[in-house]
């Protein structure tokens, strides 16, 4: 790309996709402002609008996904406007203090990405017309005094917006296959009461599918804005207020699929990673199978068998990390401070490279091994957590630590079954959990597999678990999915079954 831009006050260095290539770069999708996980998603529907109680519990876990983001990954784009109108990013900058120049150290040297659509600055030429006057004089302030890394998907007017219309173009391929979705893979990943739950929402998906397909056919442009006024908000209202109609049958579900994909369709403009919250959709909800593949082109999956997830399985052994899960430290008290500092510590530079060197081979030999496969990862980045747990109680002085018993997760996607197995210190071998059945898979002759590794915590004596992040670190395929699944179901029916889950961690996926 080109060298810095200078525009008055305001200087830059331009970014595209091929910049990023190598790193571990998210959209993290919980600063999208009509972001609700499942629980509080259900409360909103009940009472028709947001209220005080539910705005303050979204914020706070917003601001919880925002921080994880930071320390988790190398680099994090955000959406331009939500810097500056997304409190629980400029709360950090808004005073002078050690979160403001965290902040300003974070955009320095490129971890904080802002994304530019089309526009040419990271400072809007005109404040907005929305109420963020407090957080744009902040941002103003900082840019004008901070050299920043910006993103866009070219830097050529007419290749922007020619790339722009093919991102539109694919969220819009999306909705008009709403009518395609497997009801199996609905229900695991809405979390949905039961199978005529699943074929009820998709009866729904259909109606909005045949609308967005006539649409589309007029000749007319199909939006985000456009989808939520017509199944989603109450009529008549403005959707930046949030006043979800609990009277449009399964607006919930047609609202989480249709943010997880907006949210999704950027990461895969520029080909980074996808950051879904806790407790909502992964983005196996989208299901991408592989014909979604070959139609973007992208390369042929490696193929696998029981026979072979079996043995990645036996390889598996957590016994030297157990003393590290006896007692990990949480993250709820970190700011970005805190987070900056550990950054710059040995132990959150062996995590990134643990992870890194995972991602990069995307093999299942990699994903086995001791040294460097799913062990020294869960290793790595327990190591990180403590080092994060000293740095912040130097700054809380006095306070007494919150810790937990952990657990490592390794998880198995195949279509829309899902194999999980859980290693706790509290057990001598993994228990196993089984979301889904086999006879989904039947009509099948090939699906995708998609192996996933994750930390989390047990909750109390009951040994209920929840997972805080998972990473899908493996892209398979496998032919014959039923019989495979099967089989892989009958060998591992020995094993205890494990409590279920309280709903899922923030989630790093990508397309392929």
């Amino acid at each position: 790309m080109a060298d810095t831009i200078d525009e008055g006050d305001v200087s830059f260095t331009p970014m595209e996709a091929g910049d990023l290539a190598g790193s571990i770069t998210v959209v993290p999708q919980a600063l999208d402002n009509q972001w609700f996980d499942r629980r509080l998603l259900a409360e909103v529907m009940r009472a028709g609008e947001v209220t005080g109680a539910v705005h303050r519990e979204r914020s706070r876990k917003a601001r919880t996904e925002y921080l994880r983001a930071v320390l988790g990954a190398e680099r994090v784009v955000v959406n331009r406007a939500y810097l500056y109108n997304n409190p629980e990013v400029y709360s950090d900058y808004l005073r002078d203090g050690p979160d403001r120049e965290a902040f300003r150290d974070l955009l320095r040297d490129g971890v904080i990405v802002p994304y530019l659509l089309h526009e040419p600055s990271p400072l809007p030429a005109e404040p907005p017309s929305f109420q963020v006057a407090e957080g744009f004089r902040a941002w103003r302030e900082v840019v004008e005094q901070t050299p920043m890394s910006c993103l866009r998907l070219s830097w050529d007017e007419k290749e922007n917006a020619e790339l722009a219309r093919n991102v539109a173009k694919e969220f819009n391929a999306f909705v008009n296959n709403l009518t395609q979705l497997e009801p199996e893979a609905l229900k695991r990943d809405l979390d949905l009461d039961d199978m005529e739950h699943a074929r009820s929402v998709l009866r729904r998906l259909r109606v909005v599918g045949r609308w967005v397909h006539d649409e589309l056919d007029a000749d007319r442009l199909v939006t985000r804005q456009g989808l939520y006024e017509r199944f989603v908000t109450a009529d008549g209202t403005n959707v930046a207020d949030r006043r979800y109609d609990p009277g449009k049958p399964h607006a919930a579900e047609v609202k989480q699929l249709i943010d997880l994909k907006y949210a999704a369709n950027l990461a895969d403009a520029v080909d980074v990673f996808c950051l879904t919250p806790a407790d909502s959709p992964r983005r196996t909800a989208l299901q991408e199978g592989l014909a979604a593949l070959r139609g973007r082109g992208r390369d042929e999956l490696p193929g696998t068998d029981a026979d072979q997830l079996l043995t990645l399985l036996r390889n598996l052994a957590f016994e030297d990390v157990q003393r590290l899960l006896e007692s990990v430290p949480t993250l709820d008290r970190l700011s970005l401070a805190d987070i900056r500092s550990t950054r710059r510590e040995k132990e959150w530079r062996d995590y990134r490279d643990a992870l890194a060197r995972l991602m990069n081979s995307r093999s299942v030999e990699a994903f086995a091994d001791h040294d460097t496969g799913a062990r020294a990862i869960t290793r790595a980045y327990l190591e990180m957590l403590g080092r994060a747990e000293q740095i912040s109680a130097r700054r809380r002085t006095g306070e007494a630590a919150d810790r937990y018993s952990g657990v490592t997760e390794i998880g198995i996607d195949i279509g829309a079954l899902t194999i999980t197995l859980l290693y706790s210190p509290e057990s001598a071998g993994p228990a196993v959990e089984v979301v889904g059945t086999a006879a989904g898979l039947t009509a099948a002759r090939a699906t995708r597999v998609g192996i996933r590794w994750g930390v989390g915590r047990l909750l109390g004596r009951g040994a209920r678990r929840r997972i805080e992040t998972t990473v899908k670190l493996l892209d398979l395929r496998m032919d014959n999915p039923a019989r495979e699944a099967r089989t892989l179901i009958d060998r591992l029916a020995n094993l205890p079954t494990a409590e279920p889950g309280d709903g899922n961690g923030q989630d790093i996926s990508d397309e392929a």
